[in-house]
């Protein structure tokens, strides 16, 4: 099996990412990915212009993520606060575009760690759909795919698993609407890897590769011999990009409920993580 871009999502470095951080493009090069994941949460045309430029003179492919923030939730009972949330994703999709990036990925669907005592109603998962719907359509004329992440219960309600993911994304029904995957949220959340991913292979449009604790990859509890292999079993030939947490900014602290460093350095983290992704499909082209 082969797979597409290795990435590394930038978010182990913080949440606000501007060209002052462009020499760690270079040390994420160096490592041996040849992807880079960019937070985009408001930069400027001008920062964003001048990354882009050190992403294509390194010859990277570039993905984007983001989340959304309560004051532009798509699930909100307030029709003000609801109405703010489409204007806030197309300034996202905009801000994905002039990176050069082809895909948004994310739990873009409600505000991250909004919750409200009970699981999703009808009206909030009609709100989230209208809403991507509408988001799904402009990017579209950006040259935009948007990813849907699921993520685990403690983060949100509205999308907790793979099934619950599929069922938006036909619902929204739009060809440039997807699904975005995280090992650590399944570890969670579904019961295998393969049961998860097999029915979802022709709307699976990334892959977060990311350790249960948030850091070191194979040092944790996820599945990584499954997971793996239900990838190969599908034929998934997209991007892969490893994402873990550190302690460095309060916000991701806050945001991913990460109080330790699981890893020695960044450094060691990205070189551990090429080579175990390395080993592991070395593995399944050996069976």
């Amino acid at each position: 099996m082969t797979h597409g871009s290795l990435g590394m999502n930038l978010l182990l470095w913080g949440v606000e990412i501007g060209p002052e951080h462009i020499p760690l493009f270079e040390e994420v090069k160096k490592a041996g990915f040849d992807l880079i994941e960019i937070p985009v949460l408001g930069q400027s045309p001008e920062q964003l212009a001048e990354m882009r430029a050190a992403v294509e003179a390194l010859e990277l492919d570039c993905t984007a993520v983001t989340f959304v923030t309560p004051d532009v939730n798509p699930i909100d009972p307030d029709p003000a606060v609801r109405a703010l949330a489409l204007p806030s994703l197309k300034l996202r999709i905009d801000e994905c575009a002039a990176l050069g990036s082809d895909l948004l990925c994310g739990g873009i669907y409600q505000a991250h760690k909004y919750f409200v005592g009970r699981g999703a109603s009808s009206d909030e998962w009609a709100w989230s759909a209208e809403t991507l719907h509408a988001a799904g359509e402009y990017a579209a004329e950006q040259g935009v795919r948007l990813g849907l992440e699921v993520l685990n219960r403690f983060e949100v309600f509205l999308i907790n698993t793979v099934a619950d993911a599929a069922k938006m994304v036909e619902e929204v029904g739009l060809s440039n609407v997807g699904i975005h995957y995280d090992t650590h949220h399944a570890n969670i959340e579904e019961a295998s890897p393969l049961e998860a991913l097999a029915p979802i292979k022709e709307q699976l449009f990334h892959v977060h590769l990311s350790e249960s604790h948030r850091g070191t990859l194979g040092t944790g509890q996820v599945d990584w011999d499954a997971t793996f292999q239900a990838l190969s079993t599908i034929d998934y030939r997209g991007r892969l990009a490893v994402e873990a947490f550190g302690t460095g900014d309060p916000a991701i602290v806050s945001a991913a409920n990460v109080w330790r460093n699981a890893f020695d350095s960044e450094q060691q983290l990205m070189n551990d993580a090429v080579a175990f992704v390395d080993a592991a499909f070395l593995r399944l082209e050996a069976n």
